[in-house]
C-alpha cells in the first residue's frame, strides 16, 4: 500500500471516529533525527478528549508537503512539528538544499485546514518529566536529593536535565564531546533557579556516571548506550527509563530483570493530550477573545492584550462574565482606585449581571 493510500485510509478512520464521538479532526506531521529507509512512518491514530488525529513521521520534507495536500480541508486541524531536527546535510535523506523545514513545507501546501505547530522534543520531555514526578513520590524514591543520570546530553537530554534539577535531583549528564558537555553543564547551572541547591554535573564516562544512580535515563540517539555493567552498579530499587527508544543493550535488560528493577519507556499520550488542549484553547482564545471594546463608554480589554491605563480587564470582551481588575498601564492591576474607577467597575458589573451589552462598540 502506498503512503497516499495509507493516508486516505487513516483519514477515513479519523473522520468516522470523530463523527461518532463528536470530536474535532486533525492530522499530525512530525519529523525526527532517526532516519528510516522507508521514507515515512504512520503511527497509531491519536484520540484525545477533544481531537481525533492521524499521525505520520516523515524523513523527507517533500513527503510532509504531499501528505498536507491530501488532508487539507478534510480535517479541521493540521498539527506540525516545528523543530528543525535535520540540517542541510547531503548525506541525510533530506537531500541537498532541503533544510528539513517541515513547517514551511506544510504551511505553503495548505489552504483550508487550520495549521497548529508544536515542538516534538518538548512534548517528549514534558511526558517523561510528568511520569517521573509521579513514579518517584514515596519518601524513599522522591526526586529531591536523588542521583539522576541522563545518558545523552543533546537537545532532549539537556532539556530534561533542567527540569529534573529544578525538582531537586542531583543530575549527571553524559556526552562524548567533553568541550560541548562542559558548556551545557555550565549553562544549565546558570539557568536553574538561584535558590536550587541541586546541581548538574557532566561526565564522559557512562559507567562512572551511572554508579549508584537512583534513576537512569537513556536519551541518546543511535545504538544502545545502557550496558549490563551500568545496570549492575545502580542503587537498590533504581528506576530505568528508555527515553531514546532502544537505549538498552539486551544484556542490560536481562540484568535489570535479575535485579527486579523496573524499566519504563516514553509514552507521550499524556503530553500529547495536554499539548492539544493548550493549542486548541489558545487558538480559540486568539480567534474569539482577544480585543478591546467600550461598554457604555467604559474601556474593556481581554484575551491577553496588554491593557492601557484605566482599561478594565475581563474574561471575554464579547460576552464578559468576570472582571479581573483595572489596568495600571504597566502590566499589572491598580490596588487603590479613584471614585471614577470604582464607579466604572460597579457600572460594568451591573451591565454584566443584566447582560446589557447593547451600548458597546469596538475600539
Amino acid at each position: 500500500m502506498s503512503y497516499r493510500e495509507q493516508t486516505e485510509n487513516i483519514l477515513k478512520q479519523v473522520i468516522a471516529i470523530a463523527k461518532k464521538e463528536g470530536k474535532l479532526t486533525g492530522f499530525c506531521i512530525g519529523n525526527t533525527t532517526k532516519v528510516d529507509t522507508h521514507g515515512l512512518f504512520f503511527s497509531p491514530i491519536r484520540n484525545t478528549k477533544q481531537l481525533v488525529a492521524g499521525s505520520v513521521i516523515v524523513y523527507e520534507a517533500h513527503h510532509s508537503e504531499e501528505i498536507a495536500r491530501i488532508v487539507d480541508g478534510r480535517v479541521q486541524y493540521i498539527l506540525v512539528d516545528t523543530e528543525k531536527k535535520v540540517g542541510p546535510d547531503p548525506k541525510t535523506s533530506y537531500g541537498i538544499g532541503d533544510m528539513g523545514n517541515i513547517e514551511g513545507a506544510v504551511r505553503d501546501a495548505i489552504q483550508h485546514s487550520t495549521l497548529l505547530t508544536y515542538k516534538g522534543n518538548d512534548l517528549t520531555v514534558n511526558s517523561i518529566d510528568c511520569a517521573l514526578s509521579q513514579l518517584m513520590t514515596s519518601p524513599i524514591q522522591s526526586m529531591g536529593g536523588k542521583k539522576v543520570t541522563i545518558i545523552g546530553a543533546g537537545n532532549l537530554g539537556a532539556k530534561l536535565a533542567l527540569k529534573l534539577v529544578e525538582r531537586g535531583a542531583h543530575v549527571v549528564i553524559t556526552r562524548r564531546n567533553k568541550k560541548k558537555l562542559e558548556v551545557i553543564v555550565q549553562a544549565l547551572n546558570y539557568i536553574k533557579p538561584g535558590n536550587t541547591v541541586a546541581v548538574v554535573e557532566g561526565m564522559t564516562d557512562n559507567e562512572l556516571a551511572a554508579r549508584d544512580a537512583h534513576l537512569l535515563i537513556g536519551m541518546a540517539v543511535g545504538p544502545p548506550v545502557i550496558t549490563e555493567t551500568m545496570v549492575s552498579s545502580l542503587a537498590k530499587n533504581a528506576i530505568i527509563m528508555d527515553g531514546g527508544k532502544g537505549c538498552l543493550h539486551p544484556l542490560a535488560v536481562q540484568r535489570a530483570q535479575q535485579r527486579q528493577l523496573k524499566i519504563f519507556r516514553v509514552d507521550i499520550r499524556s503530553g500529547f493530550e495536554g499539548e492539544v488542549a493548550m493549542l486548541l484553547e489558545m487558538h480559540q482564545l486568539l480567534k474569539h477573545t482577544v480585543g478591546r471594546r467600550q461598554f457604555d463608554g467604559i474601556p474593556v480589554v481581554s484575551g491577553g492584550l496588554f491593557a492601557w491605563k484605566d482599561e478594565i480587564v475581563v474574561d471575554n470582551i464579547h460576552h464578559p462574565t468576570a472582571i479581573f481588575g483595572i489596568a495600571d498601564g504597566q502590566g499589572d492591576f491598580m490596588r487603590q482606585l479613584s471614585q471614577e474607577q470604582s464607579r466604572n467597575l460597579e457600572r460594568l458589573d451591573e451591565l454584566i449581571a443584566n447582560e446589557s451589552f447593547v451600548k458597546c462598540h469596538d475600539i
